[in-house]
């Protein structure tokens, strides 16, 4: 079976950059990223208060109707608390299609098979519940466009940081949150023709203090407008939210195993086991944007992040690059204590940048 036109098209909901979105394009069901907004007082009737306010969030959305559009929804098991939030959408929602999607915290071959595994029962559940003829070469076309989009952003997130283009962070959030809003070979259109206007040569960079940001999955874009707002510049932001990106998919032959490798070999995030990779990431980062410090986000209750902070620290303390921890609420807008912590860490930026430049004049 195939949609005629998109208002048939059913929406499943999808939870993690672990899971793989080129199956649900592929089957032609429209994939919506579950981002709600921060409000969760129904869902503290179902879920410990002192649990992950995102999950809190997704329920709470869920609970009060704001995803009743949706046909379905992947969960990856990416944390504990996600594991809950499965269990508990699958209860207080049962209508639809519910898929919990393992994805191992190692990377090794085994663990791209056991991967390549769920995503095959994925693949096979989809077509089952919907009544869907996916065949292979659907799948391939639907990772060649993806393939096509990582390659424009990367281009465009390229010359940003060459100062080749005036593009905000904030801006190209926006940008990235447009794929999920259009079908993939428009956003790969609209792209290709931003990108054909060709960049400018490079500019000077601006004396702004540069931070880089990572953590837990960022509450909207209020933290870069408040960088932003404070006349700083964002240099890079590693977030599932945004430069998390999967690394192109070869394809070849056995393209569910391609795909697993891929999205196993991604940015990784604080739930894969490595710690010291994810480390050396984004001190490489750091560098290579040439941003002077780090703001790292850990949401409450967020075990992963919170468990890598004090590692993190440490090797950034032994390189002696400054970090700013940020621990809080998901609730989409930045309190006048945070906004405090902010501006003083980057006055300090200010600071040592005038005097380390001071220093090699």
């Amino acid at each position: 079976m195939k949609y005629a036109s998109d208002w048939q098209r059913p929406k499943v909901g999808w939870t993690c950059t672990y899971i793989p979105v080129e199956i649900l394009e592929a089957a032609s069901v429209i994939p919506v990223r579950i981002v709600p907004e921060p409000w969760a007082e129904k869902a503290d009737a179902f879920l410990d208060p002192n649990f992950c306010p995102y999950v809190r969030a997704c329920l709470g959305k869920a609970l009060d109707g704001g995803y009743d559009e949706l046909s379905g929804i992947i969960v990856a098991n990416s944390c504990d608390a996600m594991r809950r939030l499965h269990d508990a959408w699958r209860y207080y929602c049962p209508r639809g299609f519910h898929f919990l999607l393992d994805v191992p915290r190692i990377v090794t071959q085994d663990a791209v098979e056991y991967l390549r595994a769920g995503l095959d029962d994925l693949f096979s559940s989809l077509q089952s519940h919907f009544g869907l003829d996916i065949g292979e070469e659907d799948l391939r076309q639907a990772v060649g466009e993806l393939n096509r989009t990582r390659s424009l952003l990367g281009i465009l997130l390229s010359w940003r940081r060459q100062g080749r283009v005036e593009l905000s962070y904030a801006d190209f959030l926006f940008i990235l949150d447009k794929q999920w809003e259009l079908p993939r070979q428009g956003y790969n259109y609209a792209l290709e023709r931003v990108i054909e206007a060709g960049p400018k040569a490079p500019t000077a960079r601006a004396n702004k203090p540069r931070v880089f940001i990572t953590g837990s999955i960022l509450d909207g874009r209020a933290l870069i407008d408040l960088i932003e707002d404070l006349g700083a510049t964002v240099a890079g932001v590693d977030s599932c939210m945004a430069e998390r990106i999967v690394p192109q998919v070869d394809l070849g032959e056995d393209i569910l195993g391609n795909l697993a490798r891929s999205y196993l070999n991604k940015i990784p995030c604080a739930r894969m086991k490595d710690s010291k990779k994810r480390a050396e990431y984004i001190i490489g980062k750091i560098r290579e944007t040439g941003a002077e410090g780090l703001i790292y986000v850990g949401l409450k209750f967020c075990d992963p992040y919170l468990y890598e902070w004090p590692y993190l620290m440490e090797e950034m303390r032994v390189r002696r690059l400054p970090v700013l921890f940020l621990e809080g609420e998901y609730r989409g807008r930045m309190g006048g204590g945070i906004r405090t912590r902010v501006q003083a860490f980057l006055e300090m930026l200010g600071a040592r940048k005038l005097v380390t430049e001071g220093a090699t004049e």
